[in-house]
């Protein structure tokens, strides 16, 4: 507002100046005034520049009515001078009306391609802000295979920085054959090839990702191409504990028809062996024989029950009790047997642990985990573990050993039934712990680095299910 004042002032002073000049710049034949005459233009042209048409109208009213007495005062004759200065009138009004119509036309085209542009503006924010919003990583690359737009998720997942654009996408992602084969396909058959599976090794871990090749295309013009990368490791994962409870099911039916069909005979043979005793108790050489009948059939018969345990775990009575409490009892019950193996347990607790639970069944799944911590540590070692409450529907119990750890060829398999690196394995007990843990609603996880120990970790529900 007060550069607009500033101006009208400025204005004035010009067309009074010029003004001035006219009336008190000597005798009015002199040439010099005809030059002094377009110093009018000066004003006028500004006053249309600054505010348009009506500004250009103003000035040039302005100017005539000031310089007109001036021509009426000098007038002695109606000639061709005459008619010359009542020109430069009209001229005064033409130049300002063309002139602020010129600057309003102009200033109007702005204001609308400033619109045009706020509009692009903010459809381009409002597509970034989508493209950030996915859970997908997105790239995009031009023809030279240089990065033009990457979201904060692609950077995420490859962990590059904003210094990303502008770069050659070979140089921030190192291409498998795959991918190569799929980019040189969608740059020149333009043909889109999706979910190639990757294994990439972010951070010392390894990260499962899904790359989608897909042509970009503007106006019928090949422009580059998308690339949508999209971490699927936890989704393997989920598929891979489908696929295991599914298994689990299955073999849990088997092995209780199997069980049950097994242990009938065997009660049948522990029967007549028990007779047979009787009528042979003056025949050492036969008892010898017996007993080790008596020692086979209760060896089968502890795998029997196994079988039956872990195709139909016991269901006793839930209720709640802090998960502390049952890794004490079970540390009281397994102390001897870790002592003897030269292993030193440190246990921690933090806030309260209390959740709804069996109690046996996780104590037979808590034995089980320790009993394969200590003989992961033939040389002895240490067990810690520590029962954490996450939060206020969660609650962590964690055993980490310093034992052999665990390849990575059979990290995925542990839990498989019948799976066992021991001699004298079942293969049945990290199954039938798995088998619990989910029966309460909760997880199992296993993390492990060879020749330095493994850890597993159990996520409980407070509330259980």
């Amino acid at each position: 507002m007060k550069n607009k004042i500033r101006i009208k002032v400025l204005l004035a002073i010009l067309i009074i100046a010029i003004s001035l000049l006219h009336y008190f710049g000597g005798d009015k034949d002199l040439p010099i005034h005809n030059f002094y005459r377009l110093f009018y233009y000066i004003p006028i042209i500004l006053s249309a520049f600054n505010f348009g048409f009506r500004g250009g109208i103003t000035a040039s009213l302005a100017v005539s009515l000031i310089y007109s007495p001036y021509i009426l005062l000098s007038l002695q004759a109606f000639n061709v001078q005459a008619i010359n200065e009542f020109l430069d009138v009209i001229l005064f009004f033409t130049v300002g009306a063309v002139t602020g119509t010129l600057v309003e036309k102009k200033n109007f085209n702005l204001v609308k391609l400033d619109e045009e542009l706020k509009r692009y503006k903010l459809l381009e924010n409002y597509t970034n802000s989508i493209i950030e919003s996915i859970r997908s990583g997105v790239i995009a690359v031009n023809n030279d295979m240089l990065v033009t737009m990457v979201n904060q998720e692609a950077k995420n997942i490859l962990g590059t920085g904003c210094e990303c654009i502008g770069q050659n996408f070979t140089d921030i992602f190192a291409l498998h054959d795959k991918v190569k084969d799929s980019v040189y396909r969608a740059f020149k058959e333009k043909i889109s090839n999706e979910s190639i599976e990757l294994i990439i090794n972010k951070n010392g871990k390894e990260m499962i990702i899904k790359v989608s090749v897909y042509p970009l295309n503007f106006e019928n013009v090949k422009k580059g191409l998308v690339i949508i990368i999209d971490d699927i490791t936890e989704l393997k994962k989920m598929q891979m504990e489908l696929m295991r409870n599914e298994k689990l099911v299955a073999i849990g039916e088997l092995s209780t028809g199997v069980a049950h069909e097994i242990r009938n005979p065997l009660g049948i043979i522990k029967a007549i062996e028990q007779t047979m005793k009787k009528e042979l108790k003056d025949n050492p050489e036969a008892l010898k024989e017996l007993d080790i009948i008596d020692e086979e059939v209760e060896r089968a018969n502890k795998v029997v029950k196994t079988l039956m345990d872990f195709g139909r775990p016991p269901r006793g009575e839930k209720s709640v009790y802090p998960l502390d409490c049952v890794v004490e009892d079970v540390l009281n019950i397994t102390n001897k047997y870790i002592t003897q193996h030269g292993v030193k347990v440190i246990f921690n607790k933090t806030g309260d642990t209390s959740s709804f639970i069996d109690r046996d069944l996780l104590k037979q799944a808590f034995v089980n985990i320790i009993f394969n911590a200590v003989q992961a540590m033939p040389d002895g070692g240490t067990l810690g573990i520590s029962v954490v409450n996450i939060n206020e529907n969660l609650i962590k119990a964690v055993f980490e050993d310093t034992g052999i750890g665990i390849n990575k060829e059979s990290i995925d398999k542990i839990f498989n039934p019948f799976y066992t690196a021991k001699k004298d394995g079942t293969g049945l007990g990290l199954s039938i712990v798995h088998r619990i843990v989910k029966e309460h609603g909760g997880t199992v996880k296993v993390s492990s680095i060879e020749g330095k120990g493994t850890v597993f970790e159990v996520m409980l529900p407070v509330r259980g299910i």
